[in-house]
């Protein structure tokens, strides 16, 4: 019989979900640091446990980190444009 696989870290799969949502949910202010800070900070976590652990969940754990880094530019980004463009309005509205 072949040998039991290793468990794959719950923070690693929990890093890729929140990073592909921060990319989907990118341009919604309402979600703005959380998804994306979330998916880098469990990226990290993840990937230190599996170090340590031995589990399964290292690609997961570097997409999630990835992907909320370039969720969290992207949301600056669209802060800065919403920023930007209020202030250069004529009638600034909020």
């Amino acid at each position: 019989p072949y040998p039991p696989r290793p468990r794959t870290n719950g923070m690693a799969t929990a890093s890729m979900i929140l990073g592909i949502a921060s990319l989907v949910l990118a341009g919604c202010l309402w979600f703005f640091p959380i998804l994306p800070i979330l998916a880098i900070v469990f990226g990290h976590v993840s990937l230190t446990q599996i170090n340590r652990q031995g589990t399964s969940g290292k690609g997961m754990a570097i997409a999630g980190m990835v992907t909320g880094y370039v969720g969290l530019f992207i949301a600056l980004l669209v802060l800065l444009l919403v920023f930007l463009g209020t202030i250069n309005s004529p009638t600034p509205t909020f």
